[in-house]
């Protein structure tokens, strides 16, 4: 799956069939999610280990099958730990609900962000087994299976909605909303300069803050600091370049923002623990 971009523009599935799954393991040159955000919904199924997912602020352990559902419009993105391996299911929820207006009406108030669900739901729950039923028919592709995925979508929703223990306070989803859609603009002015440049006051005029106030804030949104962030983003689409290009690696430094060559191999090692000759030597 490419998270290169912060707000993605890829297409996921067909026009037909706006579904897609990416089984992620530690090979994957989109192993560590890069904070992004979609217009589509999106399932993690963890297969094995522990995944550590950042969801609009805040930070959430998803353990051994166990799932997370993302609705369209979340700023998200996560760290695989102990071994993980995950699946990614991407979905457009409109598509999904464009048959049935009682079932879109039902769910008005999760996709407009107004009703907050619980983030991880638990191996043995209806919402897991539901996600690893739909997962498992995309990667299979069963007889029939684009009404098999739709329809265990459809079971899965359901079984959220229909269970008060899922959701929890709306106070704390309108602050979480409100968070997301300050530094949404950020984040997207990082997609668009990440090769140039950029100082703190730039970044910190997106989102209408001072300099020092919004370093403090976007460290805890984050949990980085605006430059490590940027320098994270900057190294992942170093990544994405290596793995998919012929390009020397000075020139994918370039083209990085990094005009610093000897920096470039000094953050890339901090970050991936390999030089960037190494990370070239690697089999994905």
């Amino acid at each position: 799956m490419k998270y290169i971009e912060y707000r993605e523009k890829r297409e996921h599935g067909t026009r037909e069939f706006p579904y897609a799954c990416y089984m992620v393991t530690e090979n994957f040159p989109r192993y560590n999610m890069v904070p992004h955000w979609h217009n589509e919904c999106e399932i993690i199924y963890v297969r094995r280990g522990t995944f550590e997912l950042f969801l609009n602020g805040r930070t959430h352990r998803i353990g051994e099958g166990c799932c997370s559902l993302i609705i369209g419009g979340s700023v998200h993105g996560g760290t695989p730990l102990k071994d993980c391996r995950y699946d990614c299911l991407v979905f457009d929820m409109a598509t999904l609900l464009k048959a049935s207006q009682i079932s879109a009406i039902q769910l008005q108030p999760i996709i407009n962000h107004e009703k907050q669900f619980v983030t991880v739901f638990p191996a043995d729950s209806k919402p897991s087994q539901y996600a690893l039923s739909a997962i498992e028919a995309m990667l299979q592709k069963p007889l029939c299976y684009e009404l098999l995925v739709p329809g265990t979508l459809l079971c899965m929703l359901a079984s959220i909605v229909s269970d008060d223990e899922h959701f929890s306070d709306a106070d704390g989803a309108a602050s979480d909303i409100k968070k997301a859609r300050r530094f949404k603009q950020v984040i997207s002015y990082i997609e668009q300069h990440y090769r140039e440049n950029i100082t703190l006051e730039e970044m910190a005029q997106q989102c209408g803050m001072n300099r020092n106030y919004f370093c403090r804030a976007f460290k805890e949104y984050t949990r980085k600091t605006p430059v490590e962030y940027l320098n994270y983003y900057r190294i992942e689409s170093a990544c994405e370049l290596i793995v998919s290009t012929d390009q020397k690696l000075i020139d994918i430094a370039l083209n990085c923002g990094f005009n610093d060559y000897s920096y470039f191999i000094k953050v890339f090692k901090s970050l991936k623990g390999v030089t960037p000759r190494d990370y070239c030597r690697r089999s994905f």
